[in-house]
């Protein structure tokens, strides 16, 4: 694809709205808001945002908007936790974005980078199962370099992002939700700052790789810490 924008990176944020996170919203807000008036700031490279929520059904609130043309957050927690639909669709119809945007020779993004919030487990998707999902996060992630990683909140198995096959995964409290976010902010500013540098693309995406990787680990051990007992599958 020789429309491919090196310098331009795409977040595609896919939260939870069930009700459990009632309790959470105005951190879920204020987090996001954060991420998104910190990459205005920044000058260097492109940034675009795509927001999905998902409770009993799955919300597009947008695809692929400038961050500096992004406003308020409206979000609100009530309901179940249909996050395979959540996943599966933003996946879906992310791909139909860019697929359009390649096929009419529009500019496109060198990485789209997933991030999926959650504090609960599966139990309401109707339209994609768990292998389905992990299919398509797979032929994502290998065949258009696509990273996803698994925010996790008050959860203490690694269960769900296992078993969709997350690569990165990060763990932590409610209370610490800004530390997720923060990940994502750092993550995203090398990216842009390299980007804008003239960083060969495979080098962009080694680096963004090994410092998810990085944040993730660092921000799940001080969850452990702060528990007392490792995260692992049961």
């Amino acid at each position: 694809m020789s429309n491919v924008n090196n310098k331009w990176i795409n977040l595609c944020f896919i939260i939870d709205a069930s009700g459990s996170m009632y309790s959470s919203r105005e951190d879920v807000i204020g987090g996001f808001k954060k991420v998104i008036d910190e990459q205005k700031a920044i000058k260097d490279g492109k940034a675009t945002v795509s927001l999905y929520t998902f409770n009993d059904t799955v919300t597009e609130k947008y695809i692929g908007v400038d961050v500096n043309d992004i406003e308020k957050f409206e979000y609100d927690a009530s309901g179940l936790t249909a996050m395979n639909d959540g996943i599966g669709i933003a996946i879906t119809n992310m791909g139909k974005w860019l697929y359009e945007r390649d096929k009419n020779n529009e500019e496109m993004p060198s990485k789209t980078l997933v991030v999926v919030m959650t504090d609960g487990m599966e139990n309401s998707s109707k339209e994609y199962t768990l292998e389905r999902v992990r299919e398509m996060i797979k032929e994502q992630s290998e065949k258009y370099s696509w990273e996803f990683i698994y925010m996790g909140s008050d959860i203490t198995t690694s269960n769900a992002a296992d078993e969709l096959g997350f690569k990165f995964k990060t763990y932590g409290s409610k209370k610490s939700l800004f530390k997720n976010y923060n990940i994502i902010n750092t993550v995203t500013s090398s990216y842009r700052a390299s980007a804008n540098a003239g960083t060969p693309i495979n080098t962009l995406n080694e680096s963004l790789a090994m410092m998810l990787e990085e944040e993730a680990e660092a921000n799940t051990k001080e969850y452990e810490s702060e528990i007392g007992r490792k995260i692992t599958s049961v």
